[in-house]
């Protein structure tokens, strides 16, 4: 039989399904403009109905209020992951070839074909009998052949110090890595314990989301939710008894509460360096365990600085690249000039001078057993030349003093075609820009296409998660309607009670 408090008892159920309807529609309101925070509905449905005798039907009780829900979907939260961490590849990638290109400044007048061309040009100039034994030309030769070595040292220089640069951006993404990883373990924690009578820990969750998508720029992370041990021990709950883990590469770097960091204490030569005579050491990544980094499929921006530190070869063409190919230009061009100089005779009347030599050393000490080679880094104009007398302008002795035709040769090198297998040195250095400038655009160009793929993915997520204040204005007056519905129903109920209790039977008396 229907109890006389029924109708109470369901308007009491409304009531407080829109108050707490209000309450979460407030919270959402709230944190409109919370970064990573995710809108959140009450899931609720019709109470047990009371059955009525004589197969009448059944009588609703009411409502009951079952789960405070996110409205998120984990497809575009993978979605929006995968497409962070390319772009954070190729945004780190285009800033690094930017840097290689204002080091390199060509085209430019102050660039390094500027300062061959003035080289080339005062040759040229040495090369006329009038000037052949001018110390005035021959001193404009020297100071040419300096700014030369010079432009040449400090690209080297810049470039050496960017993959030092490039070295600390590692070390401190790493850090970055291992702090997120941090914070998500402690969030594992608070959430799995929050959740353990199967609550949902919204708010928390959309911090430790939050997280993830921040790690997803720096590297490829997977994330998995596994099943506890204990789980068959636990109540229900959609998440109750998972555990997160998160792994790169197959190997976890959160699992749970604990976080498996990554490590860069360990030091070592860098065998690029080594090879080219230069000491200098770089931080290498690995597991704080100590074992190895698959770094083939870490993606992201760790992966970006990683091959602009190393890349030496392939499509990873890092600065160690352009710094090989600027020591291969530096050494055939060296040769090329010595070849020729050394076979001319100066105003002393010997033969056999170097032009350029490493370190600025003399042709004699330069041609000693286990003298270093000429790179980028130690190309100099040899000490021999400090003397404007043993710049070797002509080609045989008896034409001395007012043969230039060795000059003449030097400056004929600027059209050597064989030089390089590219060409003669401008159409190397052309080609070494033009495919530095190739490299550039592609990655500007896909970091501007990622960009806009990351923005809609992430705006299609906000279609779903986010708070739009307009609809949450929508709900608020809905629910404010059915809060007072529910209130009048209460009214009604107790009217009708009263007049049961208080006027029934009153005729008469």
């Amino acid at each position: 039989m229907r109890s006389t408090f029924l109708g109470f008892n369901a308007a009491r159920s409304g009531l407080f399904a829109a108050q707490r309807a209000l309450d979460i529609t407030g919270h959402n309101i709230a944190n409109v403009n919370t970064k990573g925070y995710t809108r959140q509905r009450l899931e609720q449905a019709a109470s047990i109905p009371m059955p009525l005798p004589g197969g009448q039907g059944m009588l609703g009780t009411g409502v009951s209020t079952l789960a405070i829900k996110q409205l998120r979907s984990e497809f575009l939260d993978f979605k929006y992951r995968d497409e962070a961490n390319s772009e954070g590849y190729w945004e780190a990638k285009r800033d690094g070839l930017h840097f290689i290109e204002s080091i390199m400044n060509e085209p430019s007048d102050t660039g390094i074909t500027t300062v061959i061309d003035q080289l080339f040009a005062s040759f040229q100039q040495l090369s006329k009998p009038e000037n052949a034994d001018n110390l005035t030309t021959r001193a404009l030769v020297r100071q040419n052949a300096i700014t030369f070595t010079n432009s040449i040292n400090h690209m080297y220089d810049q470039l050496e110090n960017l993959v030092r640069n490039y070295n600390s951006d590692v070390v401190n993404i790493v850090s970055s890595i291992n702090g997120h990883a941090e914070q998500i373990a402690r969030l594992n924690e608070q959430i799995f314990r929050y959740e353990v009578d199967g609550s949902n820990a919204n708010d928390l969750r959309d911090q430790r989301n939050l997280l993830i998508d921040e790690l997803s720029k720096y590297v490829s992370v997977e994330v998995l939710e596994v099943a506890d041990s204990n789980d068959h021990n636990l109540g229900g709950g959609a998440h109750v008894g998972r555990k997160m883990v998160l792994q790169i590469n197959g190997q976890p770097l959160v699992y749970h509460n604990k976080a498996y960091k990554l490590d860069t204490d360990i030091k070592e030569k860098s065998q690029f360096f080594e090879d080219i005579g230069v000491d200098l050491e770089i931080n290498t990544v690995r597991w704080e365990s100590g074992s190895a980094l698959n770094v083939s499929g870490i993606d992201g921006e760790l992966k970006a600085l990683l091959n602009l530190r190393d890349g030496s070869s392939g499509s990873n063409k890092g600065i160690p690249y352009y710094i090989e190919r600027l020591n291969h230009f530096t050494q055939v061009f060296a040769e090329e000039i010595n070849k020729i100089h050394s076979q001319g005779y100066g105003l002393d009347g010997n033969d056999g001078y170097l032009f350029f030599t490493a370190n600025g050393v003399s042709s004699e000490a330069a041609r000693d057993e286990g003298a270093p080679r000429i790179t980028a880094k130690n190309i100099s104009v040899a000490l021999d030349i400090e003397d404007l007398n043993k710049i070797a302008a002509a080609t045989e002795k008896d034409l001395l003093p007012g043969d230039g035709s060795n000059a003449l040769k030097l400056a004929n090198t600027r059209d050597n075609l064989g030089m390089f297998s590219e060409g003669k040195p401008e159409d190397f250095l052309k080609s070494l820009i033009s495919n530095l400038g190739v490299d550039t655009q592609e990655a500007m160009r896909n970091a501007a296409n990622q960009a806009i793929l990351t923005a809609q993915v992430d705006m299609e997520r906000q279609r779903i998660s986010g708070v739009g204040q307009d609809e949450e204005l929508s709900n608020m007056i809905r629910f404010q309607h059915a809060y007072n519905a529910s209130a009048r129903m209460i009214t009604t109920m107790d009217e009708m009670l009263d007049v049961i209790i208080n006027r029934v039977g009153l005729v008469g008396r």
